[in-house]
């Protein structure tokens, strides 16, 4: 069996990996699925994970505020009736160093994100986030079947 996160991955069936590039926006994907976008450094990802349907959506976006974050909660609110129950992990969100020295910008992004899931009915302990503040990468996926998040960082010079 193939190894998934910490732990293992304990399905019968191997995963899938679904990628999500910035041009795409967002994807959704279910078990036995992993769903991950790459290359996050200014860019933010966003998971919206069910539990229950073992079900995410995953969105790479440049500027959340103007580029298909809107349109990924709006499928969200299709799918899942009650995002009470819903677990949303952010990450990325390199501060940009021309935004210096009081990042007025990469702050109105990371609030935007925050205010928009909590307005949508996220519950706030469901919430996780983790931007980044160096001069690094992130890959962010979740194993639909476990649940499992992983926010890998590689310096940027490898990718």
């Amino acid at each position: 069996m193939a190894e998934h996160f910490e732990g293992g991955y304990h399905s019968k069936e191997e995963p899938t990996t679904v990628e999500v590039d910035q041009d795409e926006e967002w994807k959704f994907a279910s078990a036995p699925a992993v769903i991950e976008t790459t290359g996050l450094g200014p860019c933010f990802g966003i998971i919206i994970y069910d539990p229950e349907s073992k079900s995410a959506f995953l969105g790479h976006f440049v500027d959340p505020r103007t580029n298909g974050f809107d349109g990924m909660l709006a499928e969200a609110k299709k799918h899942f009736k009650d995002f009470t129950n819903l677990q949303a992990y952010v990450g990325g969100g390199e501060p940009n160093p021309d935004d210096a020295p009081y990042f007025k910008e990469d702050k109105a992004k990371r609030t935007f994100v925050k205010n928009k899931l909590l307005q949508s009915g996220f519950n706030k302990e469901k919430l996780k986030i983790k931007y980044q503040d160096s001069n690094q990468s992130t890959i962010l996926r979740i194993d639909t079947v476990t649940g499992n998040v992983d926010w890998d960082t590689e310096d940027e010079d490898n990718y």
